[in-house]
Protein backbone atom coordinates (compact mmCIF):
# COMPACT_ATOMS: atom_id res chain seq x y z
CA UNK A 1 0.00 0.00 0.00
CA UNK A 2 3.06 2.79 0.70
CA UNK A 3 3.85 1.74 -2.56
CA UNK A 4 0.99 3.16 -4.25
CA UNK A 5 1.06 6.60 -2.22
CA UNK A 6 -1.27 5.38 1.00
CA UNK A 7 -0.87 7.20 4.64
CA UNK A 8 -3.06 4.34 6.59
CA UNK A 9 -5.06 0.92 6.48
CA UNK A 10 -8.18 -0.02 8.06
CA UNK A 11 -8.03 -3.33 9.95
CA UNK A 12 -11.18 -5.61 10.15
CA UNK A 13 -12.45 -5.52 13.49
CA UNK A 14 -11.46 -8.88 15.00
CA UNK A 15 -9.79 -7.79 18.62
CA UNK A 16 -9.11 -11.70 19.25
CA UNK A 17 -7.27 -12.44 15.72
CA UNK A 18 -4.95 -9.30 15.58
CA UNK A 19 -2.02 -10.08 17.37
CA UNK A 20 -1.17 -6.63 18.23
CA UNK A 21 2.47 -6.04 18.47
CA UNK A 22 3.28 -7.63 15.53
CA UNK A 23 0.76 -5.42 13.71
CA UNK A 24 2.66 -2.11 15.32
CA UNK A 25 5.61 -3.37 13.81
CA UNK A 26 4.46 -4.11 10.36
CA UNK A 27 2.85 -0.35 10.32
CA UNK A 28 6.42 0.71 11.69
CA UNK A 29 8.33 -1.06 9.08
CA UNK A 30 5.54 -0.33 6.14
CA UNK A 31 5.53 3.56 7.55
CA UNK A 32 1.54 2.86 7.47
CA UNK A 33 -0.78 4.89 10.26
CA UNK A 34 -3.93 2.05 11.47
CA UNK A 35 -6.64 5.00 10.33
CA UNK A 36 -9.44 2.99 11.59
CA UNK A 37 -11.04 -0.28 12.65
CA UNK A 38 -13.69 -1.86 10.56
CA UNK A 39 -15.87 -3.30 12.81
CA UNK A 40 -17.59 -6.63 11.75
CA UNK A 41 -21.40 -7.32 12.41
CA UNK A 42 -22.44 -10.80 12.53
CA UNK A 43 -25.95 -11.89 13.97
CA UNK A 44 -23.75 -12.95 17.02
CA UNK A 45 -22.92 -9.13 17.30
CA UNK A 46 -26.24 -7.33 16.37
CA UNK A 47 -26.69 -4.42 18.28
CA UNK A 48 -29.99 -3.80 17.74
CA UNK A 49 -30.90 -7.63 19.06
CA UNK A 50 -34.38 -8.08 21.45
CA UNK A 51 -32.32 -11.13 22.57
CA UNK A 52 -30.46 -9.37 25.54
CA UNK A 53 -27.75 -11.92 25.59
CA UNK A 54 -27.00 -11.25 21.75
CA UNK A 55 -27.49 -7.37 22.61
CA UNK A 56 -25.22 -6.91 25.48
CA UNK A 57 -22.72 -9.18 23.51
CA UNK A 58 -22.53 -6.97 20.90
CA UNK A 59 -22.29 -4.15 23.13
CA UNK A 60 -18.74 -6.21 24.22
CA UNK A 61 -17.71 -6.77 20.95
CA UNK A 62 -17.71 -2.89 20.28
CA UNK A 63 -16.27 -1.83 23.46
CA UNK A 64 -12.83 -4.72 22.69
CA UNK A 65 -13.17 -2.87 19.78
CA UNK A 66 -12.15 0.40 21.01
CA UNK A 67 -9.85 -1.40 22.69
CA UNK A 68 -7.75 -2.48 19.51
CA UNK A 69 -8.38 1.03 17.61
CA UNK A 70 -6.49 2.45 21.27
CA UNK A 71 -4.11 -0.03 21.08
CA UNK A 72 -3.18 0.47 17.19
CA UNK A 73 -3.59 4.51 17.85
CA UNK A 74 -6.61 4.37 15.33
CA UNK A 75 -9.23 7.08 15.76
CA UNK A 76 -11.82 5.78 14.38
CA UNK A 77 -14.26 2.72 14.92
CA UNK A 78 -17.01 2.11 12.00
CA UNK A 79 -20.38 0.84 13.91
CA UNK A 80 -23.16 -0.95 12.19
CA UNK A 81 -26.55 -0.25 14.22
CA UNK A 82 -27.72 -3.85 13.64
CA UNK A 83 -26.32 -6.71 11.85
CA UNK A 84 -24.93 -6.95 7.93
CA UNK A 85 -27.56 -9.13 6.24
CA UNK A 86 -30.73 -8.45 8.27
CA UNK A 87 -33.06 -7.77 6.00
CA UNK A 88 -35.90 -7.36 8.50
CA UNK A 89 -36.83 -6.76 12.54
CA UNK A 90 -36.98 -9.65 14.81
CA UNK A 91 -39.44 -7.79 16.90
CA UNK A 92 -40.78 -4.59 15.56
CA UNK A 93 -38.71 -1.08 14.02
CA UNK A 94 -39.16 0.73 16.96
CA UNK A 95 -37.94 -1.80 19.69
CA UNK A 96 -34.98 -2.83 17.34
CA UNK A 97 -33.96 0.64 16.69
CA UNK A 98 -34.60 1.85 20.26
CA UNK A 99 -32.13 -1.54 21.51
CA UNK A 100 -29.98 0.37 18.64
CA UNK A 101 -29.10 3.47 20.37
CA UNK A 102 -29.35 1.74 23.85
CA UNK A 103 -26.20 -0.67 22.94
CA UNK A 104 -24.22 2.83 20.89
CA UNK A 105 -24.69 5.01 23.97
CA UNK A 106 -23.26 1.77 25.98
CA UNK A 107 -20.30 1.46 23.76
CA UNK A 108 -20.25 5.38 22.72
CA UNK A 109 -19.47 5.84 26.72
CA UNK A 110 -16.81 3.86 26.75
CA UNK A 111 -15.51 5.14 23.48
CA UNK A 112 -15.44 8.44 25.19
CA UNK A 113 -13.59 7.77 27.11
CA UNK A 114 -10.83 5.97 25.38
CA UNK A 115 -10.81 8.83 22.76
CA UNK A 116 -11.85 6.87 19.88
CA UNK A 117 -14.36 8.27 17.46
CA UNK A 118 -17.52 5.59 16.83
CA UNK A 119 -18.50 6.63 12.77
CA UNK A 120 -21.98 5.30 12.36
CA UNK A 121 -21.85 3.71 9.01
CA UNK A 122 -25.27 3.64 6.90
CA UNK A 123 -25.98 0.36 4.62
CA UNK A 124 -27.97 0.20 1.31
CA UNK A 125 -31.27 -1.63 1.67
CA UNK A 126 -30.13 -5.03 0.27
CA UNK A 127 -27.74 -5.45 3.04
CA UNK A 128 -29.42 -4.21 6.41
CA UNK A 129 -32.85 -2.50 7.47
CA UNK A 130 -32.62 -0.26 10.01
CA UNK A 131 -30.14 2.40 9.16
CA UNK A 132 -30.08 2.34 5.17
CA UNK A 133 -29.23 6.73 4.70
CA UNK A 134 -27.47 9.28 6.12
CA UNK A 135 -30.80 10.85 7.06
CA UNK A 136 -31.40 7.79 9.18
CA UNK A 137 -28.18 8.06 10.20
CA UNK A 138 -27.72 11.85 11.16
CA UNK A 139 -31.27 10.66 13.42
CA UNK A 140 -29.62 7.98 15.05
CA UNK A 141 -26.64 10.12 16.48
CA UNK A 142 -28.35 12.85 17.25
CA UNK A 143 -30.23 10.46 19.72
CA UNK A 144 -27.78 8.83 21.24
CA UNK A 145 -26.27 12.24 21.65
CA UNK A 146 -22.21 11.32 22.54
CA UNK A 147 -20.04 13.33 21.23
CA UNK A 148 -17.81 10.95 19.78
CA UNK A 149 -20.62 9.16 18.25
CA UNK A 150 -20.53 10.12 14.32
CA UNK A 151 -21.13 9.14 11.04
CA UNK A 152 -19.33 7.69 8.34
CA UNK A 153 -20.49 8.21 4.55
CA UNK A 154 -19.58 5.02 2.44
CA UNK A 155 -20.01 5.92 -0.83
CA UNK A 156 -20.93 2.74 -2.44
CA UNK A 157 -24.15 2.78 -0.20
CA UNK A 158 -24.61 6.24 -0.92
CA UNK A 159 -24.94 5.72 -4.61
CA UNK A 160 -27.83 3.30 -4.04
CA UNK A 161 -29.36 5.40 -1.51
CA UNK A 162 -28.55 8.70 -1.69
CA UNK A 163 -30.68 11.17 -4.92
CA UNK A 164 -27.90 13.70 -4.25
CA UNK A 165 -24.42 12.88 -2.40
CA UNK A 166 -22.98 16.74 -2.02
CA UNK A 167 -26.67 17.57 -0.44
CA UNK A 168 -26.57 14.33 1.35
CA UNK A 169 -23.20 15.18 3.02
CA UNK A 170 -24.06 18.61 3.74
CA UNK A 171 -26.76 17.57 5.81
CA UNK A 172 -25.12 15.63 7.80
CA UNK A 173 -21.31 17.88 7.66
CA UNK A 174 -21.15 18.68 11.35
CA UNK A 175 -21.11 14.44 12.57
CA UNK A 176 -18.90 13.65 9.25
CA UNK A 177 -16.30 11.08 10.77
CA UNK A 178 -15.24 8.99 7.97
CA UNK A 179 -15.21 8.65 4.37
CA UNK A 180 -15.04 5.50 2.13
CA UNK A 181 -14.59 5.51 -1.39
CA UNK A 182 -15.80 2.61 -3.93
CA UNK A 183 -17.49 3.22 -7.17
CA UNK A 184 -21.30 2.27 -7.76
CA UNK A 185 -19.75 -1.13 -9.04
CA UNK A 186 -18.23 -1.67 -5.39
CA UNK A 187 -14.84 -1.39 -7.64
CA UNK A 188 -12.30 0.94 -7.44
CA UNK A 189 -13.16 4.51 -7.82
CA UNK A 190 -12.94 5.51 -11.89
CA UNK A 191 -14.20 2.02 -12.98
CA UNK A 192 -17.97 3.02 -12.47
CA UNK A 193 -20.00 5.59 -12.70
CA UNK A 194 -20.12 7.40 -9.65
CA UNK A 195 -18.88 11.02 -10.10
CA UNK A 196 -16.78 11.99 -7.12
CA UNK A 197 -15.95 15.57 -8.19
CA UNK A 198 -18.73 17.31 -5.79
CA UNK A 199 -17.79 14.78 -2.97
CA UNK A 200 -14.26 15.55 -3.15
CA UNK A 201 -15.15 19.48 -3.40
CA UNK A 202 -17.42 19.20 -0.32
CA UNK A 203 -14.68 17.45 1.74
CA UNK A 204 -12.43 20.51 0.76
CA UNK A 205 -14.70 23.43 1.18
CA UNK A 206 -15.56 21.74 4.85
CA UNK A 207 -11.63 21.26 5.21
CA UNK A 208 -12.53 17.62 6.32
CA UNK A 209 -8.91 16.49 8.05
CA UNK A 210 -10.37 12.26 8.63
CA UNK A 211 -9.05 9.82 6.35
CA UNK A 212 -10.90 8.71 3.11
CA UNK A 213 -10.64 4.99 2.77
CA UNK A 214 -10.84 2.97 0.07
CA UNK A 215 -12.96 0.03 0.44
CA UNK A 216 -13.75 -1.99 -2.57
CA UNK A 217 -14.82 -5.55 -3.25
CA UNK A 218 -15.43 -8.63 -5.24
CA UNK A 219 -19.53 -9.27 -6.18
CA UNK A 220 -20.56 -11.24 -3.61
CA UNK A 221 -23.77 -10.56 -1.63
CA UNK A 222 -22.97 -10.15 1.86
CA UNK A 223 -19.40 -8.12 1.87
CA UNK A 224 -18.25 -10.31 5.04
CA UNK A 225 -17.87 -13.42 2.52
CA UNK A 226 -15.29 -11.45 0.63
CA UNK A 227 -12.38 -11.92 3.51
CA UNK A 228 -12.93 -16.00 2.44
CA UNK A 229 -12.05 -15.80 -1.35
CA UNK A 230 -8.47 -16.54 -1.95
CA UNK A 231 -6.70 -15.95 -5.19
CA UNK A 232 -7.19 -11.83 -5.45
CA UNK A 233 -4.24 -9.79 -4.77
CA UNK A 234 -3.76 -9.38 -8.38
CA UNK A 235 -7.11 -7.92 -8.09
CA UNK A 236 -6.81 -5.78 -5.03
CA UNK A 237 -3.39 -4.18 -5.90
CA UNK A 238 -4.84 -3.45 -9.26
CA UNK A 239 -7.56 -1.83 -7.15
CA UNK A 240 -5.93 -0.67 -4.71
CA UNK A 241 -3.42 1.20 -7.48
CA UNK A 242 -6.44 2.82 -9.50
CA UNK A 243 -8.38 3.73 -6.49
CA UNK A 244 -5.76 6.58 -5.40
CA UNK A 245 -4.36 7.30 -8.92
CA UNK A 246 -7.96 8.25 -10.05
CA UNK A 247 -8.96 9.94 -6.68
CA UNK A 248 -5.31 12.36 -6.53
CA UNK A 249 -6.97 13.23 -10.00
CA UNK A 250 -9.21 14.61 -8.37
CA UNK A 251 -7.78 16.14 -5.16
CA UNK A 252 -5.30 18.04 -7.61
CA UNK A 253 -7.59 19.92 -9.57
Amino acid sequence: MRKFGYQGVELAGEPDSIDIEKTKKLLLEYNLECSSICGIFTPERDLSSSNEAIRKNAVEYVKKSVDLAKALNAQTLIVVPTCVGKLSSETTLEEEWNNAILSVKEAGQYADEQGITIAIEALNRYETYLVNNLSLALRFVEEVNIECVGIMADLFHMSIEERDMKASLTKISDYLAHVHIADNTREAAGLGQTDFKPVISFLKDRNYQGYITMEFLPAVSNPYLASGLTGESNIFDDFTRQSIQHMKKIVGN
